[in-house]
Parts: structure tokens; C-alpha cells; sequence
């Protein structure tokens, strides 16, 4: 049990590296062992390439027969852009899979371990389960619920401020934050502001101080009228970039100087908002990392969509400016919104509080 959970975690490890190059696939790593080694590892490969089961065998080569495979996700049974991953494991001559947590998509669930079973290879889950599972959060949720996962992360003073009285939000936290929102980004498909901070701060939404991935980035709008000075507008064309726009005739997608314009054919705040999440799932955009300001932040919180809160509190007081967080109503004790699971980080004199909302609206939005 001991050698099984110390390879379990090895192959944790190479799935949280390839984390944010797999989108929509989860990040998912391999390992094969034989008499105590490892002879072959991979992770899942930028979507289209081969998953991590794969990548380990094909390392692995004639030393697979009899080995064993630990990998961090259920092995697939179907068909997508590549074969299933469990007739590769049979031709292989594995003998033992152990793997941390079923797969949630409706193709696998079960299937997959089924189908070792049924050809000898002795098959057992659960090992790191809950580790395996929060790293792929974003995965389960989205193709449990057919739409994209969302993090909201904010940046307040103290006293719950984004921006001081000029409007000036440079710089609440120091660098050290600031990296590891970098790294968060990364983690993401998308990272997304709304147009008044696009217009206010004029945000790279970039993932710097991290090598490789570079999300796809997003502003929403009530329109499609996006300044062509703006580092989003000149620098379209490093990334996938959107701009959603609340309304329209239909939900529609258009694409103008490099720019996808999503329009979600609706003019309610909340209606539009959730049709954003719909179509972002079906642009292979799984998971969004929403960086404020405050009307959009408040928008997703009001529509019971974010998933999962990041609140960095850098050590400052203003005594006015704006608010991280406004609704059109305020909660009552009641009704308010709960943070479950919290967590807590320090950033030097800045901390990060983080967790899930939990929504006691009862069909009520503030």
C-alpha cells in the first residue's frame, strides 16, 4: 500500500504540471511500474495529442507486460479524438491499473474499469481520490453540467475595496500575489473581466512569470465596441479572444478583426450570464477565471455561477472607494451567501482567503 500510494502521488505530480495545457480534457498522469520502477510516465498531451496512459506505455515499451499502471483518472473505453485508452492497456500486457477516481463523463463511468476487469487485469480505485478529484474540479463540474466551471477572484483592501476614490487599483497586492494569480490563470481555459475594468486598467490578461499555456481571454460587454488602442484589441491575435455581449437577436457567434463576438441573444443580466456559461462549454471552454470588476463579479455571485471564490486582501486601509462586491439588493442572514471549504494562504503582508460559495437563495437572486 505503501509503494502504491508513493507512484499514486508521482503521478499526481505530472498531472498537476500539465494542468491548464489540456483544455477541455483533464489533466490526468501516468505512471507504469515493473518490480518496483518506474518505466514509463506521461501525462495527458494539448487536446487531440494522446492521453497519459499512453504517453506511459509508449515509454514504457516491451517493460509494461506484467507491470503495473497507476493512473490519476478511470482509463476511457470510447472513441474521441484518439482510441480508447483501455485497448492499449489490454494489448500492453498490463496485469494490475490502479486509478484515484471514476470518470465522471457519461462515455466512461465505470465502463472503463468494466472492460479491464472483463480481460483479466485486476483493476482498484480510490487511492488519492479527493486529491484527484479537486484537481480536476473544473472537469467534473463542467461535463456534469454541460457548462463552464467559474472562479472569481478579487483583489480588496481591508475594508473590502477594489479601487480608491480615483479609481486607481495599482497595486492592491504585492508581487508575490500577484505571481500566484498567475498561476491560477493558468489553471483556466479562460480568464475574463468585464469592459469598465478593460477600459479603467487596460489588462494584459496574460499568464507572465509562468512558461507555456496562454488562456483564452474574454471581456464582457453590453455591446461589441471595443477600443482598438487596447492591449486586448492589438494583441488579438496571441490568443483566442472574445467578447461577450449581452443581447442580440439570437445566440450567435461572430468573428470581426480577430475577435469571436459571442452574442448570448439575451438583455437580462442573469439570463445572459448563464447562456455565457452554456456557450462556453460548447466552445471547448470549460473553465473561466473571472477577474472583476465589480459589476460583473456581483453579476455571477447574483446568478448563483461561481463555482469557486479567491479573495486577496492586500494590508490596506481606505476608509472610501469602491466596493469588490455590490448587489442591487442586499441579503438578509438568511439568505446570504456562505464560503465553504475555506482555505487560507499569505502572500508576505498579503493573505488569500478561498473557497465555494454556497447559495441559500431559494429561487431569489439579490
Amino acid at each position: 500500500m505503501d509503494n502504491d500510494l508513493y507512484f499514486m502521488q508521482k503521478a499526481l505530480e505530472l498531472a498537476r504540471v500539465a494542468k491548464g495545457r489540456t483544455f477541455p480534457n483533464p489533466a490526468v498522469g501516468a505512471i507504469v511500474v515493473s518490480e518496483g520502477k518506474i518505466v514509463g510516465e506521461g501525462a495527458t498531451e494539448p487536446y487531440g495529442g494522446p492521453h497519459a496512459e499512453k504517453v506511459a506505455l509508449a515509454r514504457a515499451g516491451e517493460n509494461a507486460k506484467g507491470a503495473s499502471l497507476y493512473v490519476t483518472l478511470e482509463p476511457c473505453c470510447h472513441f474521441g479524438k484518439t482510441p480508447p485508452c483501455t485497448e492499449q492497456i489490454i494489448a500492453s500486457g498490463i496485469k494490475r491499473v490502479i486509478f484515484s477516481v471514476k470518470d465522471p463523463n457519461p462515455l466512461v463511468g465505470g465502463k472503463g474499469a468494466q472492460r479491464l476487469t472483463q480481460n483479466g487485469i485486476e483493476v482498484s480505485e480510490g487511492l488519492l481520490q479527493e486529491q484527484a478529484t479537486e484537481l480536476n474540479e473544473d472537469f467534473f463540474w463542467s461535463i456534469t453540467n454541460k457548462q463552464a466551471w467559474v472562479s472569481l477572484k478579487l483583489a480588496m483592501t481591508l475594508d473590502g475595496k477594489i479601487a480608491d476614490t480615483a479609481g486607481s487599483s495599482k497595486w492592491i497586492t504585492g508581487e508575490s500575489a500577484r505571481e500566484y494569480v498567475h498561476e491560477l490563470r493558468r489553471c483556466h481555459a479562460a480568464v475574463a473581466v468585464g469592459k469598465g475594468t478593460l477600459q479603467a486598467d487596460d489588462p494584459q490578461l496574460t499568464v507572465r512569470h509562468k512558461k507555456g499555456y496562454s488562456p483564452a481571454r474574454i471581456i464582457f460587454s453590453s455591446d461589441n465596441q471595443i477600443s482598438q488602442n487596447s492591449y486586448f484589441f492589438l494583441h488579438s491575435a496571441e490568443t483566442r479572444s472574445i467578447v461577450v455581449v449581452s443581447g442580440g437577436d439570437s445566440s450567435e457567434i461572430k468573428k470581426e478583426s480577430g475577435i469571436e463576438f459571442w452574442f448570448t441573444g439575451l438583455t437580462d443580466k442573469i439570463q445572459s450570464l448563464q447562456k455565457f456559461v452554456q456557450m462556453a462549454y460548447q466552445q471547448n471552454l470549460t473553465s473561466i477565471f473571472l477577474e472583476g470588476g465589480q459589476r460583473i463579479a456581483s453579476g455571477f455571485l447574483q446568478a448563483g455561477l461561481v463555482n469557486r471564490l479567491y479573495l486577496f486582501y492586500g494590508s490596506k486601509i481606505l476608509g472610501d472607494g469602491k466596493d469588490g462586491i455590490s448587489f442591487s439588493e442586499g441579503l438578509s442572514m438568511d439568505e446570504c451567501i456562505n464560503l465553504t471549504g475555506i482555505r487560507q494562504q499569505v502572500f508576505g503582508s498579503d493573505f488569500l482567503i478561498s473557497g465555494v460559495p454556497q447559495f441559500k437563495l431559494h429561487g431569489k437572486r439579490p
